[in-house]
């Protein structure tokens, strides 16, 4: 099997997955607007072809999930290992293993007032310092989202853009199923969780930092919530004990680290962890109606490996949507931020 285009390949028919494209027998490239966000998608189709000769090959799915633009945030550039951004008020630069590549505004030209400088692994300053913290509003379709950014000893601002595609995706669900039992693992400052309590859902939010659930709590009440469910646990005793007391979960989100420390010390790898947790969440779906997201970010995994995982584990009874998100620059380039699948039914 080998990955790639090729002009005399014929198509034998799609396998399952997202939407099969495929123009002149060749797997082609087509982008569009879906009307339900103003998050802008881009597809390729993931398919089985035979060569001339009978080779097998395989055309590898391309699914691209756009940022809606923020009135808040803008990526002015990227390159050489660094962003520049304006977070509403303030312009920074800071480093991301993602930017890779040439800039497209001479670094000379980039103008910022703060700037991160990293002294030793996960820790830095910013020069001049940040204030501590400043809200931003995003403005979905129908709704409004109001998060505190926030700063620190990592590059990080409390919350990641790139998510705003993924929550006009699940508040469109929510609104039509109100109520809906929403769990958010991994879940971080709790910018889903949010967006799932406005859309009128009843949320659980678990994260092994109560700092992080703090923050999550004040994200809350600046949307003036006060129903989300609180937990500082590490994710696998909590999905543990759920599956005992037989609970199930219409909407599932998840945004596993890398790796990390949780409770008592327990050690997270994801490579090493993230099987057995979802074969465990399956069972917290329930049969007839449901939600599903997996958003990671790490260079270990594929799309395909992650489509992979998620239909020998979960079994999805839905085709899945997988791919990668991107924040497009104003120097109308595409910064890739992470990985996905996800799929309702």
């Amino acid at each position: 099997m080998r990955y790639g285009s090729h002009p005399q390949i014929q198509a034998t028919g799609p396998a399952p997955g997202p939407k099969i494209l495929h123009r002149q027998k060749r797997c082609e490239h087509q982008r569009f607007q879906k009307g339900l966000s103003s998050a802008q998608e881009s597809r390729e189709g993931i398919g089985h072809y035979v060569l001339p000769h009978g080779q097998s090959y395989l055309c590898l799915v391309e699914y691209h999930l756009l940022t809606p633009r923020w009135e808040a945030y803008r990526l002015l550039d990227f390159g050489e290992g660094y962003r520049w951004e304006k977070w509403g008020p303030h312009t920074v630069i800071r480093p991301d293993g993602w930017a890779v590549g040439p800039v497209q505004v001479a670094r000379s030209h980039w103008r910022a007032r703060h700037v991160y400088h990293p002294t030793g692994p996960y820790q830095g300053q910013w020069e001049p310092p940040l204030p501590e913290k400043w809200p931003l509003t995003y403005r979905g379709v129908g709704w409004r989202l109001q998060l505190w950014a926030r700063s620190g000893k990592f590059k990080h601002l409390g919350f990641f853009p790139e998510q705003a595609a993924h929550w006009e995706w699940l508040y469109a669900w929510l609104r039509k199923h109100p109520q809906a039992r929403v769990l958010n693992l991994f879940a971080y400052t709790g910018g889903a969780s949010v967006v799932a309590a406005l859309a009128g859902a009843q949320v659980t939010h678990v994260d092994a930092s109560r700092s992080a659930i703090t923050w999550a709590a004040e994200n809350a009440q600046l949307n003036g919530l006060s129903t989300i469910r609180w937990l500082v646990e590490d994710a696998r005793r909590f999905v543990q004990r759920t599956l005992r007391r037989g609970e199930r979960y219409e909407a599932i989100l998840l945004d596993p680290p890398p790796f990390g420390t949780g409770p008592e010390h327990r050690r997270w790898v994801l490579e090493e962890d993230l099987p057995a947790l979802l074969a465990q969440l399956r069972s917290l779906l329930p049969s007839d109606q449901g939600l599903f997201l997996l958003n990671v970010y790490s260079g270990a995994f594929s799309p395909l490996t992650l489509r992979r995982l998620v239909r020998e584990l979960i079994d999805p009874p839905a085709v899945e949507e997988i791919g990668e998100l991107a924040l497009a620059s104003e120097t109308g380039r595409y910064l890739s931020t992470g990985l996905f699948v996800r799929f309702i039914y």
